[in-house]
C-alpha cells in the first residue's frame, strides 16, 4: 500500500493480494496433512479452538461450525481459560491453536501444556516457527504478510478457508447419516429467521 493510494486503488490491491494469497495457499497446502487433520478431529471426544487476537476470531468461527457436528466443542479468547482447558486434557481430545506468526508465547504454551495432558494438538501456523515445531501435527499456511505493519487480513482469510476445509472433510467422513442429521439442524434453525420471501413481498408492497 501507499499513502496516496486512491480509494479505487488500494481496494483493487486488497481483494487482489487476497485471491493470489487464497490461490497460493490452495496450491502449497499440504493435503496429507489435512487428511491427517480430519482423522484426529473425527476420532475426538471433545474438540477446543483457541488463538489470541485476529486469530480469536477464527477460532470463534471454528467453533461455530463444528459445534453443530454433536461433538463437544471448546471455545475461550481468555488465556487462563485456554490454559485450564489445556491442562484437563486427556487423549481423547483435540485442541486446535490458530496463529499467524506462529511466535505467540502463550498458544506455544498451550501446545506444550496440552501434549503433556497426551491431547493431539493441531497448529494452523506458518511453517518452521515455534508453533509448528510443538504441536502434534501442523497445517501450515504460507501466506506472507507484514503483521508488524498492517492488521493481519489474508492470513485471516486463508485460516478461515482452512477450517471450511476440515469442517467439509468432517461432514464428508461422517457419512451420509450425519449430513442428513446436520440438515435437520439447519432446518431447524430456520425458525430463528425472518423468511425472506415474506420480507421481499412486504418490501414491494
Amino acid at each position: 500500500m501507499d499513502e496516496d493510494d486512491s480509494v479505487e486503488a488500494y481496494t483493487g490491491k486488497i481483494f487482489e493480494s487476497a485471491m493470489a494469497s487464497l490461490d497460493h495457499v490452495r496450491q502449497s497446502l499440504d493435503k496429507s496433512a489435512v487428511n491427517r487433520a480430519v482423522d484426529l478431529l473425527t476420532q475426538a471426544k471433545k474438540i477446543a479452538f483457541f488463538g489470541l487476537g485476529s486469530s480469536a476470531a477464527v477460532a470463534h468461527d471454528a467453533m461455530n461450525k463444528f459445534f453443530r457436528f454433536n461433538v463437544p466443542v471448546i471455545y475461550s479468547d481468555d488465556i487462563v481459560l485456554q490454559r485450564m482447558s489445556c491442562m484437563n486434557c486427556n487423549d481423547d481430545d483435540v485442541v486446535v491453536l490458530i496463529s499467524h506468526t506462529g511466535r505467540t508465547k502463550s498458544l506455544v504454551e498451550l501446545a506444550q501444556l496440552a501434549r503433556e495432558n497426551d491431547a493431539m494438538v493441531i497448529a494452523l501456523t506458518s511453517a518452521g516457527t515455534p508453533l509448528a515445531r510443538e504441536a502434534t501435527l501442523a497445517i501450515t499456511l504460507d501466506v506472507p504478510e507484514d503483521t508488524d505493519i498492517y492488521m493481519p487480513m489474508v492470513s485471516r482469510l486463508a485460516q478461515l478457508t482452512v477450517i471450511d476445509v476440515l469442517a467439509t472433510g468432517f461432514t464428508l467422513r461422517r457419512g451420509a447419516k450425519f449430513r442428513d442429521n446436520l440438515k435437520r439442524v439447519k432446518e431447524a434453525l430456520k425458525e430463528s429467521r425472518f423468511d425472506k420471501e415474506l420480507l421481499i413481498r412486504s418490501d414491494d408492497r
